[in-house]
């Protein structure tokens, strides 16, 4: 395993590069701001065992560099970033993996790049935050009012009835964020996997001032409510999309509108996991990774 620094325009991006085998998987993480540190040490050995896996804390979060005043920072800067560390890294063509906030990169990537892209994983997709938050928000409002929060409910509930497409503008996520410490139960399957995911991060070395870099990727909030489903039968690579049964983010209607408008969609759902499958069942998740990349020889 080889961790390491890559110059993208002006800024460092961290890497992790482990496996040498000949297939390579570029991870993009979601958050905004997560960072890679939850899949690499979640699922990294497995899969590195099988291809190589180039993980990026994008421009900004968690171990690279803190994000410049200026270009401003939008998907397609990623994108370029991405661009410059296959160049860097001598690698021709990449599966991409994105999870969540970072499906809709990996589908632009894609669309634009597609001489670079080999195939294309959506893992817990959100490629239209208005149909997320209509998802979830009734399942936010149900457990606020079993903590006592009626006004916090409703406030849910008018929010998912609104008729315009929703905006961050609309709050829906301070409104379910009202569940405090309780929140997180929307992201998980069960209490364990939540468990199992706050432990990983604790025994991480990962620093408070690292952490809180991701804050600097909020301004990649308000494109997450530009869908972008319409982008979906452009892809011309093989692709799946993956997800647990009990993930709030990758909506019904969103999966629906992936098997409906993209060639050869495949649809992979996980029994026991929510929105972090890498974490809540990893042997299962490197399975479908690499079984899709054995395909592809």
């Amino acid at each position: 395993m080889a961790e390491l620094f890559v110059d993208v325009g002006g800024t460092r991006v961290f890497v992790d590069d482990r496996g040498s085998r000949s297939t390579a998987v570029l991870y993009v993480h979601g958050g905004p701001g997560q960072g890679s540190y939850d899949l690499t040490a979640s699922v990294g050995d497995l899969l590195s065992r099988h291809v190589r896996l180039v993980a990026v804390d994008q421009r900004g979060a968690l171990r690279s560099d803190p994000l410049p005043a200026e270009p401003p920072l939008t998907r397609e800067l990623l994108i370029a970033d991405f661009e410059a560390v296959r160049r860097e890294l001598g690698i021709e063509r990449w599966v991409l993996l994105g999870h969540s906030a970072g499906a809709p990169v990996v589908l632009e990537y894609a669309v634009a790049h597609p001489d670079a892209v080999s195939a294309v994983i959506f893992s817990c997709p959100t490629f239209d935050a208005d149909l997320t938050d209509r998802h979830r928000l009734p399942v936010a409002a149900k457990r606020l009012r079993e903590l006592g929060d009626e006004e916090g409910a409703v406030l849910c509930e008018e929010i998912a009835a609104r008729p315009d497409h929703l905006s961050p503008a609309d709050g829906a996520r301070e409104a379910m964020q009202r569940l405090g410490e309780h929140y997180l139960e929307l992201f998980f399957h069960d209490a364990d996997g939540q468990e199992r995911y706050l432990r990983l991060m604790r025994d991480s070395e990962l620093t408070d001032e690292q952490r809180e870099r991701g804050m600097s990727h909020l301004p990649l909030i308000e494109p997450m409510y530009r869908s972008t489903l319409g982008l979906l039968p452009r892809l011309r690579q093989p692709h799946l999309l993956v997800h647990g049964i009990d993930d709030l983010v990758a909506a019904p209607a969103m999966i629906s509108a992936y098997r409906q408008t993209a060639q050869g969609a495949q649809v992979v759902t996980l029994a026991a996991s929510g929105h972090f499958p890498h974490v809540e069942e990893p042997e299962a998740f490197a399975a479908v990774v690499l079984e899709l990349v054995a395909g592809l020889d």
